[in-house]
């Protein structure tokens, strides 16, 4: 019976080994946060402890039931996912706000250090790189500046690599889309098409 049960503790041992690789290839390929990462990976990392201590343990059995109990490592997934909670976009040229999508509760301030300093590469004519800041407990923000607008989106929880891909994408569609206005001296954000209302009511959805 106890060669029985030691077979089945490595047997499990080997499994969340092989779901480790698999994590660390998803991080590795963008699609999950470092959030998510962190909170996985500690409970991939405490069923190990625990498969070592049932194989030590007089009644391995009783050790091994303690690893079925806790929150499923879907859960923890979810708990910890990226959702698009809202945004603003913003006019470069003219700086002002253009349009607001979903519910972005941050205050002005939060946004203007950053926002400046966008400014300030724009004027001198240097590449912008993202920004993804922390703001509050589960609270981030995607800083995206294009060629005519910036983009501030506010997540739930640190955004993955392949979420904030997707946003750049999405922005890019916006600015293509809409060319034509970005050319006038007035810009009527009542007439423009935003594709990012597609991610932001998705995520919404899902929350």
């Amino acid at each position: 019976m106890a060669a029985n049960t030691d077979t089945k503790i490595q047997v499990f041992k080997t499994q969340v080994q092989e779901k480790i690789q698999k994590l660390l290839a998803e991080f590795s390929a963008g699609s999950i946060s470092r959030e998510q990462f962190h909170a996985i990976y500690e409970r991939y990392t405490g069923q190990l402890t625990l498969a070592e201590m049932a194989l030590q343990s007089a009644k391995p059995d009783s050790v091994m039931g303690v690893v079925e109990t806790g929150p499923s490592t879907i859960a923890i997934r979810e708990a910890h996912m990226g959702k698009a909670v809202g945004m603003v976009i913003y006019n470069n040229r003219t700086g002002t706000l253009l349009e607001t999508l979903g519910d972005f509760d941050v205050p002005p301030a939060k946004l203007a250090p950053i926002l400046n300093d966008f400014t300030m590469l724009m004027e001198s004519g240097r590449l912008i790189e993202r920004e993804v800041r922390a703001i509050g407990p589960k609270q981030w923000l995607l800083f995206a500046a294009g060629t005519f607008t910036t983009v501030v989106t506010l997540f739930r929880n640190e955004p993955s690599e392949l979420q904030m891909r997707e946003i750049e994408r999405l922005h890019h569609d916006f600015e293509q889309a809409n060319r034509a206005f970005f050319g006038k001296s007035h810009v009527d954000s009542s007439k423009l098409a935003y594709p990012f209302l597609v991610f932001v009511q998705k995520k919404i959805r899902q929350a």
